[in-house]
């Protein structure tokens, strides 16, 4: 069955809703029925780079894919959640897959899960349908390597399917509380799910506590085990960043990705190549680290002679990412766009991102797990911010469009897509 873009996008819209299953057996199952059993990072398959985190996930991946684009791999790409299009979740080499291949394989898979109804553990979720669609389709394209961003946690992550070439846990912080835990330890824990045994991991910048825990398991799976500080190092120069690792080093590495921990991620993404036996020409990683882009990451814009960030930073380590990265460069006393889901702290949020801003618009996104506007609201009047309360995100970018400064609009990804959607239609 094949569907024109426009019906796969309903089709999708109308999927029915499914709870999260405690394991990855249905998604195994989905998998084999599709033919790709034996093809998800075997000999033979795609190399995958699997990449989880708490924050800074989404900015690896981006470099792992154009990284791996560089070396010349026919390289698939995924990422979770997308910000503007979903075709962000399946991408070929540094383009969105088509819309002509999106109908085709959306209407391939929902044959495939429809006919898991009547089964015991039932048809596969929203997630589990997206994140095999990028499965077949990459196959399908003869892909020699995969970037792969995992959803939420690691463990039972619908991608934890895949054997990769090299996992990558770029950071832990207190976040999905009710899913993966209340401490650090747990949380990495959960996200060190995806070390597979004998198959190397790299590690980003964490507490101690978690970074133990991601230890102990490294050891008990035989994984070899690169911590950025330590296996990994990473140093400024004038000719650009150099960053060495146990299998190699390479230096004058220009991002032009902004944002306080975009080198650290970049380290991490290159490192990674290193582990996994990917890295073949050193200037290829100069060129794919030049290359890297990613939406809704400090991702600037200029409309109308008036400048704006948007920034998908959603907890409170996120938003201490932000706040260091306008300052670096040269935003002060912004005028934010706010609006956040359920299950995320707007105070800790806001007590970070404070000292960067002016006074704030906070509206309701359109979503069904959007927290009150008057909540996220109450967080910034006690830190002494004006709040503009909104009825909806496109008043709340026409009232910071009509304010003097600078405009940050952050809280959520979901809230960028509808910015975005107001700022195009301006």
């Amino acid at each position: 069955m094949s569907l024109s873009y426009e019906e796969a996008l309903a089709a999708l819209n109308n999927y029915p809703r499914r709870e999260w299953r405690l394991g990855l057996d249905r998604m195994a199952a989905f998998c084999e029925r599709l033919g790709l059993a034996g093809r998800l990072g075997e000999t033979g398959s795609p190399a995958f780079v699997h990449i989880a985190g708490t924050n800074g996930k989404g900015t690896t991946t981006a470099f792992a894919q154009s990284l791996l684009v560089s070396q010349g791999y026919r390289t698939g790409a995924a990422y979770s959640p997308y910000v503007y299009d979903v075709r962000e979740r399946v991408q070929l080499d540094r383009d969105l897959i088509s819309r002509e291949h999106f109908g085709e394989w959306v209407g391939r898979l929902l044959e495939v899960a429809e006919s898991m109804e009547s089964d015991p553990m039932g048809a596969p979720t929203e997630f589990e349908f997206k994140t095999a669609l990028g499965f077949a389709y990459w196959n399908a394209q003869a892909c020699d390597a995969v970037a792969l961003e995992v959803g939420l946690g690691g463990r039972l992550d619908a991608t934890n399917v895949v054997t990769p070439a090299c996992s990558v846990i770029v950071s832990i912080g207190m976040d999905h509380m009710e899913y993966l835990g209340d401490t650090l330890a747990k949380i990495a824990t959960e996200k060190a799910g995806i070390i597979k045994p004998g198959r190397p991991v790299v590690v980003g910048p964490m507490a101690d506590e978690a970074r133990e825990a991601i230890e102990l398991i490294a050891k008990e799976r035989g994984s070899e085990l690169w911590q950025f500080g330590r296996e990994i190092e990473l140093r400024p120069e004038p000719a650009g960043w150099t960053v060495r690792t146990p299998g190699g080093e390479v230096s004058g590495l220009q991002p032009r990705l902004k944002g306080a921990m975009t080198a650290t991620n970049m380290a991490l993404a290159v490192s990674a190549l290193y582990a996994g036996g990917l890295r073949h020409d050193e200037e290829a990683l100069r060129e794919g680290v030049r290359l890297a882009t990613i939406p809704g990451r400090f991702e600037e814009r200029t409309i109308d002679g008036q400048r704006w960030v948007l920034d998908g930073a959603h907890n409170a380590p996120a938003a201490a990412a932000l706040a260091a990265g306008l300052m670096q460069e040269g935003y002060r006393e912004v005028n934010l766009v706010t609006g956040m889901l359920t299950g995320h702290d707007p105070e800790h949020f806001a007590e970070t991102l404070a000292p960067c801003v002016r006074q704030v618009f906070a509206a309701p996104i359109d979503w069904p797990r959007t927290q009150p506007a008057a909540e996220v609201a109450q967080a910034w009047e006690s830190l002494g911010r004006p709040v503009t309360i909104c009825e909806s995100v496109a008043e709340a970018v026409r009232r910071a469009q009509a304010a003097a400064g600078d405009v940050v609009a952050t809280g959520s990804f979901y809230l960028l897509s509808e910015v975005d959607a107001a700022l195009r239609t301006e």
